[in-house]
Order: structure tokens, then sequence, then C-alpha cells
């Protein structure tokens, strides 16, 4: 039996219409983990100091901006576990 890590994922959600864009930026590195950087900006209007953090990164396997299809994030994610699960089937049935 083959030993897997749990892999992650992440898809950058389209803006609705009414929807106000975030700031955000991704590193992807085909060959290793990518990241994806989110940043809140703090609100200055209060004229309080705010420490709040303002930068959240988190790292996945391979982020898909907001322009990728549906079609290429299943061909990149679900594809290959399907076609694995049909081989073990076969393989276990004779």
């Amino acid at each position: 039996m083959m030993k897997e890590t749990i892999r992650v994922y992440a898809r950058v959600k389209p803006l609705g219409r009414r929807q106000r864009a975030g700031i955000y930026s991704v590193d992807d590195d085909e060959k290793s983990v990518s990241s994806l950087e989110i940043i809140v900006p703090r609100d200055l209007a209060d004229g309080f100091v705010n420490n709040k953090r303002e930068s959240y990164k988190f790292k996945f396997q391979k982020i898909f901006d907001q322009e990728a299809k549906q079609d290429v994030v299943f061909d990149s994610i679900a594809k290959p576990v399907a076609e694995w699960y049909v081989v073990v089937l076969v393989s276990n049935e004779g």
C-alpha cells in the first residue's frame, strides 16, 4: 500500500458584482508548495493605533486564481484521483 499525504488546494473565488476587491498575492512555484498571502489593511479612519496583523500567509500544493476554469481545476485535482480508484477497482476484481 502506498502512503500519501493529504494535499490541500486553494481556488480564489471570483468577485460578485457588488463585492469589493481584496488584496492578495499568489507565489506559485510549480516544483514546491505555493503560498497565498492575504492583506487585510488596518482601518486608520478612527485615528487610533491599530496593531492588528495585516498579512496572513497560507501554503497549498497548488493555488488556482480567479481566471481558472472548472475543467482545469477538475483535470488537475479530481481526475487523477478518480483514475487511480478505477485502476485499483479493476485490479482488485481480477
